[in-house]
C-alpha cells in the first residue's frame, strides 16, 4: 500500500500535472542529482510501448534518464492490438528491434514460458526485488517448473503501471438524489436506474462491452464481477487446470454483468474503453468501472465537463463480503536474444524506472505507481484516483495470465461480448465456453 504520511518529492501544481499528460512527445524533467553518467557502447535504448492513456506519464518519468546516464530513450508506440504481434515477430525473426518489451498481464505467461524474456535477476548480478515494489499476486515472479507466477520464482519483469479497475461515480448527482456509494453491484444497478428515471443522465452505467483481438477488453471488465461472486476461470487439480466458467457463481456474475451493460448504450459490443471515458467526460453517464490509468482524463479541464465532480473508490462486491478487483498490470521486460551489453543497459533502465523518485514523477503525471512507499499527496486533482488505486491493490487477484492466455482470450472475448449484448443466453454460452477452455488447457499440457 502507498503510505499516506511520507514526505513527497513532488511539488506539482494542477496545471503542471495536466500539462504533463497532454502531450505524448517531449516531456521534460530535470535529472536527479547524485548519479554518475554511464559509460560503454549503449547510447540509445529502443523502448516498445503502447498508445495508452498513461504513455505521457511514462515518457515524463523517463525523460531524466538521458541526463543522468547518457543513454537516450527512444519510444516506439503501437496501438494495443498490435503490441503483442510486434514483440512476437521481433523474437521469432531474431531482428532485435526492441531493447525493452512492455507486456500486458495476459501475455506474460506465454513470453516467460517460451523463454522470450531474460530474467532481470540473471542480467543484473545480485538483483533483489525491492520489498516496496507491489507484486500483484506474484506477477513478476515466474516458476518455470510449475509454469505459472509463484512466490520464489525468477524475477522476469517489473510492474510499471499498477492498473486495477476503479468504481467511478458522479458525486454531485449522488448527492442531489441522496444516493449512497454502492457496496454491491446490485446497489450500483439500482442507483443507475434512479438517476436515469430522474432525468439526470442518459446512461445509468457504462463499462467496456467490446471484445478485442490480441489481448483482453470485455473479459477484464467482467473479471471484477466474476471474482466478486466467487467465480474463476479454472481450479487447480495438482498440475492440471479444470475449467469452472460454467459454475453457478460464474453464471450469476455473467447475468449481473449483462444488467450493468443494459444501463449503458445499446449495442454494447461496440462500446470500448475510449467510448466509456468519453461518456463520463461529457456528463452523459452516472457511473461505471474503468481502469485507473484512464481516469486522469476525467480531471482534464481541456477535455472534460466533470472535473472535480467524480468520486473514485474500490469496485463493488458481489455475493462475497468483500470486493475482488482484478489486476491489469503492465510489466517492463528485457527481450531474450539481445547482446549482453544491451540487455544490461535495458535492465538498468527498468530498475531505475521502479525507483521511488521516478515512480513519484510517474504518479504525478497520471500513471498508477507500483510501489507501496510512493506518496501521492502532491498529485493534485489526481490524488483521489491514486488513493483509490492504492486501496484496491491489496485486494487484487491476478488477471488472465496463463501460458495459453492468447488462445483463451480468442475464445473468451467474443463470447463475453455476446453475453453482454444479450445475443447469447448466459447458461448455454458458458457451457460452450467451458468446453473450449477444457480443450485449450488440454492442448497446452494442463489436463490429466
Amino acid at each position: 500500500m502507498i503510505r499516506r504520511n511520507e514526505t513527497s518529492c513532488l511539488s506539482l501544481t494542477r496545471r503542471q500535472v495536466l500539462k504533463g499528460m497532454a502531450a505524448a512527445g517531449a516531456v521534460g524533467v530535470s535529472g536527479f542529482p547524485g548519479r554518475s553518467v554511464a559509460s560503454g557502447p549503449v547510447k540509445e535504448l529502443i523502448v516498445l510501448t503502447g498508445t495508452t492513456p498513461w504513455l505521457p506519464a511514462y515518457q515524463r518519468a523517463a525523460a531524466a534518464y538521458e541526463a543522468e546516464r547518457g543513454v537516450k530513450i527512444t519510444f516506439r508506440p503501437f496501438p494495443y492490438g498490435g503490441m503483442r504481434t510486434q514483440m512476437t515477430n521481433a523474437i521469432q525473426s531474431k531482428n532485435a528491434a526492441f531493447d525493452i518489451f512492455q507486456l500486458d498481464e495476459p501475455w506474460t505467461g506465454q513470453f516467460y514460458d517460451n523463454g522470450w524474456v531474460k530474467p532481470i535477476d540473471e542480467i543484473l548480478e545480485g538483483f533483489k526485488l525491492d520489498p516496496n515494489i507491489l507484486t500483484y499476486d506474484n506477477l513478476p515472479l515466474w516458476d518455470r517448473q510449475q509454469r505459472r507466477s509463484a512466490s520464489g520464482g525468477r524475477v522476469m519483469g517489473l510492474p510499471m503501471n499498477g492498473n486495477v479497475d476503479l468504481f467511478v461515480y458522479r458525486k454531485d448527482i449522488y448527492e442531489k438524489l441522496g444516493l449512497k456509494v454502492p457496496r454491491s453491484w446490485d446497489e450500483a444497478i439500482e442507483n443507475g436506474k434512479k438517476a436515469v428515471e430522474a432525468g439526470e443522465v442518459r446512461y445509468g452505467y457504462v463499462t467496456r462491452g467490446q471484445p478485442t483481438t490480441g489481448g483482453q477488453s470485455v473479459s477484464y471488465e467482467f473479471m471484477h464481477v466474476l471474482y466478486a461472486f466467487g467465480g474463476d476461470w479454472f481450479k487447480a487439480d495438482g498440475a492440471s487446470l479444470v475449467p469452472t466458467i460454467n459454475s453457478d457463481a460464474a453464471k450469476a456474475a455473467a447475468t449481473t454483468f449483462r444488467r450493468l451493460l443494459e444501463l449503458g448504450p445499446s449495442r454494447s459490443q461496440t462500446v470500448g474503453q475510449a467510448d466509456c471515458i468519453a461518456l463520463m467526460q461529457s456528463g452523459q453517464a452516472l457511473q461505471g468501472h474503468f481502469v485507473a490509468a484512464g481516469m486522469p482524463q476525467l480531471e482534464d479541464e481541456a477535455r472534460s465537463s466533470v472535473v472535480g465532480k467524480c468520486g473514485y473508490t474500490v469496485v463493488p462486491a458481489g455475493s462475497l463480503d468483500n470486493p475482488v478487483p482484478a489486476s491489469g498490470v503492465w510489466s517492463l521486460c528485457v527481450p531474450a536474444g539481445q547482446a549482453p551489453e544491451r540487455q544490461r543497459a535495458a535492465a538498468e533502465f527498468i530498475a531505475w524506472m521502479l525507483e521511488k523518485k521516478q515512480q513519484e514523477v510517474f504518479a504525478g503525471s497520471g500513471g498508477i505507481p507500483t510501489r507501496r512507499d510512493v506518496d501521492v499527496s502532491g498529485a493534485g486533482p489526481l490524488r483521489p484516483i491514486m488513493e483509490a488505486a492504492r486501496d484496491s491493490a491489496p485486494l487484487a487477484r491476478g488477471s488472465i495470465r496463463y501460458v495459453f492466455s492468447a488462445q483463451m482470450l480468442e475464445a473468451v472475448e467474443p463470447v463475453l461480448g455476446q453475453i453482454g449484448s444479450g445475443d447469447l443466453e448466459v447458461a448455454a454460452a458458458l457451457d460452450e465456453l467451458q468446453g473450449k477452455l477444457a480443450e485449450i488447457a488440454k492442448s497446452s499440457g494442463f489436463a490429466k
